[in-house]
């Protein structure tokens, strides 16, 4: 079974309630469409997560998209914030974010344990961080600066190991004494852990997820894909993958001490031509909302206090 630990701590003071499933939406008209058909399949989704980039030129568009899809509850997926970098963001960085976080029903911003280059020369991306101390008490001092500039937590997610490492702490090490030094709470993505087997084999993914822990874990990134398409033995690896991650899933679930707020799938697998089918998604999500034990009363009640 998974090993995972636990801190026994409190991770902050505006953690939500457990709210129950959703997906990573994509600010394109496929997933609106997406969208509807599952709403005519009668799909629960108690959550959304939107991706700060999408909304680059036009943050206010958010607005209109949270009400398209019906105004659930979401979260905010981000690595402009630039946690991981000395320099802070521009200003109008700064407002942008803080626009997009204002749009009601926001949770929280998950942001990547990554850097993101300077002020003047901003990468774009985020690129994988070295693991020093003193660049986790960067990340550290920049969470606890977050605290004035958002209404909403900012969440540290781990990102996928696909360079050498070079310093003292691996990906998952370094968001461990981020998540414990800040105080704050974890984005864990197991399609990130899986993503970094895929470039580096020599990750030991069981490992890396010992270091997380587990009380400390609010969201839950699992990669989802089209069924058809794993029947494909050119997608033997996306199989292995999405079973790794759907199986670590359930062992989590048996924690005591695991209780996110949310998971949300990532409803297409990186490297494959197509989104989970409708109704697979379907499924998948009433099967995550079992595993945290969440009923509908119970999620229509955290929905109605955190909207």
């Amino acid at each position: 079974m998974t090993s995972v630990n636990s801190t026994r701590s409190v991770t902050g003071p505006h953690r939500p309630p457990v709210l129950g499933a959703g997906y990573l939406y994509h600010c394109i008209p496929a997933h609106q469409r997406y969208h509807e058909k599952l709403s005519q399949l009668g799909a629960r989704v108690d959550i959304l997560e939107f991706l700060a980039s999408h909304f680059t030129s036009d943050p206010d568009y958010l607005r209109e998209v949270h009400a398209g899809t019906g105004s659930p509850p979401w979260t905010l997926h981000s690595y402009e914030y630039m946690i991981g970098s000395v320099d802070r963001p521009r200003p109008r960085t700064l407002r942008r974010l803080q626009r997009l976080a204002a749009v009601p029903g926001c949770q929280y911003i998950g942001e990547h344990v990554a850097m993101v280059g300077t002020t003047d020369t901003y990468s774009g991306n985020f690129l994988q961080p070295f693991g020093t101390d003193e660049q986790t008490q960067v990340f550290i001092d920049n969470l606890g600066a977050a605290r004035g500039d958002f209404d909403v937590p900012l969440i540290v997610e781990n990102q996928p190991q696909v360079l050498n490492r070079i310093g003292p702490r691996s990906v998952c090490e370094q968001v461990r004494d981020i998540a414990v030094g800040a105080d704050t709470g974890v984005l864990l993505s197991l399609s990130n852990l899986a993503m970094s087997n895929s470039f580096r084999p020599e990750v030991d993914r069981e490992r890396e997820l010992a270091f997380i822990p587990v009380d400390r874990i609010w969201q839950v990134h699992v990669p989802l894909a089209c069924e058809a398409e794993l029947a494909d033995p050119a997608f033997a690896t996306v199989r292995q993958d999405e079973r790794w991650a759907l199986r670590t899933l359930e062992e989590l679930c048996r924690h005591p001490d695991f209780r996110p707020a949310s998971i949300v799938f990532e409803i297409q697998a990186t490297g494959t031509p197509s989104p989970a089918e409708p109704e697979r998604t379907r499924d998948m999500l009433d099967h995550a909302r079992r595993l945290l034990g969440v009923d509908r009363e119970s999620t229509l009640t955290a929905m109605e206090a955190h909207a």
